[in-house]
């Protein structure tokens, strides 16, 4: 979807590959929109693989090096969390929604929405982090994860909110 920051995201990609930053997208899902000429253009390239809607994401996720998700508006960016707790950092979007996911630039690394310079700015960044400083960013991630979105801390809270 346009709005998820995908036009984006396929941008800061392509400029990654042309200045030699190791970068490869690994995209799944369904396209709402007509992307289906684009997809094709750039299943053409190296850096580049489309996978389809998939009915269990772990594996692409354990495999990744971090999560990318440039929306441009969110109610709660639910890939952002799971990405998180699998320990893997994420680059998204520095608005309601995605921001919650991320502590900046110790679990991930937030940028502009619809900026495609802010964008390539975040994924460069990254790009240039030493392996270990990867690792580190997608451990604080998970921590984030349990220390905020646990479960049975939210019902907890949300109990003690209500006054029961």
């Amino acid at each position: 979807m346009r709005e998820k920051g995908f036009d984006e995201l396929l941008k800061a990609a392509e400029r990654l590959v042309g200045e030699g930053y190791n970068c490869t997208l690994d995209v799944l899902g369904y396209f709402e929109e007509d992307y289906k000429t684009i997809i094709e253009e750039y299943t053409h390239t190296d850096w580049f693989r489309y996978h389809g809607n998939q009915v269990d994401v772990r594996p692409f996720i354990a495999r990744s090096h971090c999560f990318v998700r440039p929306s441009w508006h969110e109610g709660m960016a639910n890939t952002n969390l799971e990405c998180a707790a699998m320990g893997r950092p994420v680059i998204t979007s520095n608005i309601h929604g995605c921001r919650e996911a991320v502590i900046e630039n110790i679990s991930g690394i937030l940028c502009e929405p619809q900026d495609c310079e802010s964008l390539y700015e975040a994924m460069r960044a990254f790009c240039e982090l030493p392996n270990e400083s990867r690792k580190k960013m997608g451990e604080a991630g998970r921590k984030h994860m349990e220390d905020i979105f646990d479960k049975k801390k939210v019902v907890a809270e949300t109990l003690k909110g209500l006054g029961l």
